[in-house]
């Protein structure tokens, strides 16, 4: 009597591709037209559900996240049946790399390709076994024949044919159709014209934003913060790694009550409206969700594993921002800072990436900027490695004319003298109570976007608030005609 055969399956497989889909949109497109849900074996139901759940909401156009495949079991009542939130939550963290998805995804196709294989033979056996042929020659030919389309049947996930290519575009075009917002496909950065070259913080980008010492970098990536965290419930994390959480705080509490810096760190908030909009400030920063880590001169390794664990804890997770490049710590040392720095560079855009968030990186310029004409940034003065402009999607280059008069240098690009400053307060009169509050104009500089476009924004600082806000545009304009 033959030993019955074990028909063979690979959960783990399964298992790594759900995950990948969850976390990575370019892998949903190619899991969906890969698989199918007689490909997934019986061993875990759970799996089948899964897969089921996310083609539905793949093939009506939504984004396949964990909270809409949630939301689509429990419209089905497979939820429970599939282990609910832990069981999806548990399928992200099998994922090491999503980039890798096709090797998982040819391990089933192959897996089940064999498993039919088997059952063929069987089926061969049984139909022998019964007599159910009349001819023996044309059985042999029938039998050969089945189990040759099989074996013909090998994976190709590593190509997909152009019709579902295009088929997958559609639908995420049809998609983006509805939303309220045609410019803005990302994670809101607060500016409306940084917005229009970005379109919003994307998924999986690594974005650099490079200036020198004190020009008022730490300040902007604390305003993309509260921009972002006050968008739609969304969480940010920020890892400070220059600055305690208590300063960062006092930073950003100024920003959102309009009461200075300078009060608040010398703890002289007595003006009865100071105090209200103080409380207020507070308030807000309660039901926010915003996370902050300060540790110092933190670990490559530390960082990554503290941002994964956040994002399993709040899945929302939308936006992370590091402060800055030049402090984090490989685990390894390197043969120079430039390599050091090209392995951080890589490793963000690769959590970028598998985790399926945006990852903002803070960056120094180096002194070569001071020989500039004028003091304007370019690309070139990165300082440390070509690596950041490399593995970076979008570069951002911030400068601030009045930092160089603030330092004694001489500048010509504001035009003629006093034009400018009277632009300047018309303008603050515009955009604030009135008051000048020590106004300076900032100019960011997208030098480098590998999706969208590039250009100059004018945005207006107020140092004693730690704000940026957004200028009219006949000002931004007049700035930027001025700088030419």
């Amino acid at each position: 009597m033959a030993n019955r055969v074990t028909l063979p399956s690979n959960v783990e497989a399964e298992r790594y591709v759900l995950g990948s889909a969850l976390i990575d949109p370019d892998a949903v497109s190619i899991v969906v037209v890969s698989l199918f849900e007689k490909q997934f074996s019986n061993v875990d139901h759970r799996n089948i559900l899964v897969f089921r759940a996310m083609k539905e909401v793949y093939d009506r156009g939504d984004p396949v996240e964990i909270q809409t495949v949630t939301a689509q079991m429990n419209n089905t009542n497979t939820l429970d049946e599939a282990g609910g939130v832990p069981y999806l939550m548990e399928l992200v963290q099998s994922v090491v790399d999503p980039d890798n998805v096709e090797h998982y995804i040819s391990i089933v196709q192959n897996t089940y390709n064999l498993k039919q294989y088997l059952l063929t033979i069987k089926q061969i056996q049984d139909d022998y076994a019964e007599g159910n042929f009349e001819d023996m020659m044309d059985f042999i030919t029938a039998s050969t024949q089945k189990l040759s389309e099989i074996s013909m049947k090998r994976s190709t996930a590593g190509f997909l044919p152009a019709g579902e290519i295009s088929e997958a575009v559609q639908k995420k075009i049809e998609s983006e159709k509805h939303r309220g917002n045609k410019i803005l496909t990302g994670v809101d950065t607060g500016f409306k014209k940084l917005n229009e070259y970005t379109h919003g913080w994307q998924n999986g980008d690594l974005i650099i934003l490079a200036a020198r010492p004190s020009v008022g970098k730490t300040a902007f990536a604390l305003n993309l913060c509260l921009n972002a965290t006050r968008q739609n419930d969304q969480a940010v994390a920020l890892f400070s790694c220059e600055m305690s959480s208590d300063l960062v705080m006092r930073r950003i509490l100024s920003a959102v009550s309009k009461v200075e810096n300078n009060k608040i760190n010398t703890a002289d908030i007595t003006d009865p409206r100071d105090i209200a909009r103080f409380k207020n400030a507070v308030n807000e920063m309660k039901s926010v969700k915003l996370y902050i880590d300060d540790t110092p001169r933190i670990k490559l390794g530390e960082l990554v594993a503290k941002t994964r664990k956040l994002k399993n804890d709040h899945p929302e997770l939308s936006l992370v921002v590091i402060d800055y490049l030049g402090l984090i710590q490989t685990e390894q040392k390197m043969e120079s800072t430039a390599k050091e720095i090209g392995l951080v560079t890589a490793t963000l855009k690769e959590l970028a990436r598998t985790l399926n968030i945006p990852v903002i990186a803070l960056a120094q310029l180096n002194r070569d900027v001071e020989k500039q004409d004028g003091h304007v940034p370019m690309l070139s003065h990165l300082k440390d490695s070509g690596s950041i402009e490399q593995d970076a999607d979008i570069v951002m280059l911030m400068y601030r004319a009045d930092y160089y008069k603030d330092l004694g240098h001489s500048d010509t690009s504001e035009g003629k003298p006093g034009s400018f400053e009277n632009r300047l307060n018309q303008e603050v009169e515009k955009n604030k109570d009135g008051n000048r509050h020590d106004i300076s104009t900032v100019t960011i500089n997208v030098a480098k976007n590998r999706n969208g476009q590039i250009g100059k924004v004018v945005l207006l600082f107020s140092k004693a608030y730690s704000l940026f806000d957004n200028p009219s545009e006949e000002f931004e304009k007049q700035h930027l005609k001025n700088q030419d």
